[in-house]
């Protein structure tokens, strides 16, 4: 009985700590997403609403992948500092200053924020590699497990990295297959 009652505690301590949602595909993310765009961090700005804190970050927009072209973009992520105060949720992005980041997001709400389609799982970020002079691009899922949905097995994401030219063309051959499919 002492070994359930402590594999519990280990359970339940570790899911605290970790936001636990379904895995999304590079094809589920770009169908979902109503802007996809290569861009750079410019600005953040802490707001509070209501008893919640949100950070906005604004982006500056270098390329658009998926849908209407815009120059600069507000993604809103719950959590972050005001005041001496700080809210922290796991599983949410969070951008540098000048981080460059290929984001799926999805439609903007009434103030024209934009909201990360699956969290973090809609945030590449983008670094150049001095060994093989190549920029990558790669999920930061930390503060994320996953569920299965058949089976319904939490694990943790392992996070691989891709050549952002190779990224960027996976994402347009699927807008190009969904603009096929529509016609």
């Amino acid at each position: 009985m002492r070994r359930l009652v402590v594999a519990l505690a280990f359970l339940v301590s570790s899911l605290a700590l970790a936001t636990v949602m379904v895995p999304l595909s590079l094809k589920q993310l770009t169908d979902d997403a109503d802007l996809v765009v290569v861009g750079s961090c410019v600005d953040k700005q802490v707001v509070k609403s209501g008893k919640m804190i949100f950070t906005d970050y604004t982006i500056q927009v270098s390329e658009v992948l998926k849908g209407a072209t815009v120059k600069e973009v507000k993604v809103r992520q719950p959590g972050g500092e005001s005041g001496g105060k700080g809210v922290y949720v796991a599983g949410v992005a969070r951008f540098t200053p000048a981080e460059e980041a290929v984001l799926f997001l999805a439609r903007p709400g009434k103030d024209g924020a934009r909201d990360l389609i699956g969290w973090s799982q809609g945030k590449f970020h983008i670094y150049y590699d001095d060994k093989t002079k190549a920029r990558y691009a790669v999920q930061e899922l930390q503060g994320i497990s996953f569920m299965k949905k058949s089976t319904g097995e939490i694990t943790e994401p392992s996070v691989s990295r891709i050549e952002l030219k190779q990224l960027q063309t996976q994402v347009k051959s699927i807008v190009a297959n969904q603009k096929a499919d529509k016609k």
